[in-house]
């Protein structure tokens, strides 16, 4: 099993907000099973920790200061269980569009709850004729904390990569980030550049994350089966960098950009050598490399998240084919058994008896 690594920098941070608060850190770390303390560590030195580690340790400290904000709104605290709530609130939305108008009516209520009258905005923008959104971090945290300091911004940072996962979650795919805005001061070793693989501008008027605006349409691809199984390991799944994603096959690369979602339509061989960032013919030679097809790769993945779709059982087989893009479940019950050599029904039967 691959072991995840991220910067101790982010235990340093929440470390100090709990001491701050008055507990007791030598306690959580060893609680967490770190060998040395963060807090100890040179602010310009580069150390790095277990994710699975920091996750335990970020678990811990937001259930002992009661705020999963670990003091980002300096306001009111975050108590725990509320992102599981916001999640079951949104979880039923058709698109990713719709998640986020949701989520936006709801912070805006937990606002209100504290006496703040902050008017919910759409979390995202587009320019009339644009091809790209700006995806707005907490508009209420770009007005509270205009005047960001270097640790301030290392916070949002974090919590702008685990948001852009968590929107990858959802929709089953990965989103491509072309450029990030930062309203904090610039910084010469930015620890931020291990999440975002793109442009990153200081000094903004908002703190965001430019997108292609094609995926705020499109679809969930998750149940409350799956999103209980996801919280129970929250937040790993959104921290865990994959450090060999640069020695990655190509095939791993595309199964990535297509993720679950195929209710939409597939990028072409030529698209997906653009988002892949290689040439057409690049891209052709390294699957006869890996002995394989563009085709087959996109086969594999359907095959594969019709499988998991099938296997959920509150799912009927005809909802299975309207989410693996199928207008009649006739045609997918066909391709289902050109993949596997037995029809939906059979699989299903197999798998639960």
């Amino acid at each position: 099993m691959t072991e995840y690594l991220m910067p101790a920098k982010y235990a340093r941070l929440i470390l100090r907000v709990a001491q701050e608060q008055g507990y007791d850190v030598h306690e959580l770390i060893e609680d967490a099973g770190l060998s040395f303390n963060p807090l100890e560590l040179a602010p310009d030195e580069s150390f790095e920790i277990p994710t699975l580690t920091f996750s335990k340790l970020f678990r811990r400290i937001s259930d002992i200061l009661q705020d999963e904000a670990f003091g980002l709104s300096t306001d009111f605290k975050v108590p725990p269980g509320t992102f599981r709530i916001l999640c079951y609130t949104i979880i039923h939305c058709n698109t990713l569009r719709k998640a986020m108008d949701r989520a936006t009516e709801f912070a805006s209520m937990i606002y209100g709850f504290h006496g703040l009258n902050i008017k919910p905005m759409p979390p995202y923008k587009q320019q009339k004729g644009s091809d790209d959104a700006t995806l707005v971090y907490s508009t209420a945290a770009n007005l509270f904390n205009s005047d960001i300091n270097l640790e301030k911004q290392l916070q949002i940072v974090n919590s702008l990569s685990m948001w852009h996962r968590f929107c990858c979650w959802l929709i089953g795919s990965q989103i491509i980030i072309k450029q990030v805005n930062l309203m904090g001061p610039p910084q010469n070793d930015f620890i931020g550049h291990r999440y975002f693989d793109c442009p990153v501008l200081f000094e903004q008027q908002e703190n965001s994350l430019i997108v292609s605006a094609s995926i705020l349409d499109a679809p969930l691809v998750h149940n409350e089966d799956s999103l209980e199984a996801f919280l129970k390991t929250v937040p790993y799944q959104l921290l865990v960098i994959d450090e060999e994603q640069n020695c990655e096959t190509v095939i791993s690369r595309i199964r990535s950009v297509l993720g679950n979602n195929f209710t939409r339509s597939l990028p072409t061989f030529d698209e997906m050598a653009e988002l892949l960032n290689i040439s057409s013919r690049t891209l052709r030679r390294r699957l006869e490399n890996e002995g394989t097809t563009y085709q087959k790769v996109k086969d594999e993945c359907r095959r594969d998240a019709a499988i998991d779709y099938l296997n959920r059982s509150s799912l009927t087989i005809n909802s299975v084919a309207a989410l693996m893009g199928y207008d009649e479940p006739s045609a997918f019950h066909r391709s289902f058994k050109k993949w596997m050599g037995m029809t939906p029904g059979e699989f299903r039967r197999k798998q639960f008896t």
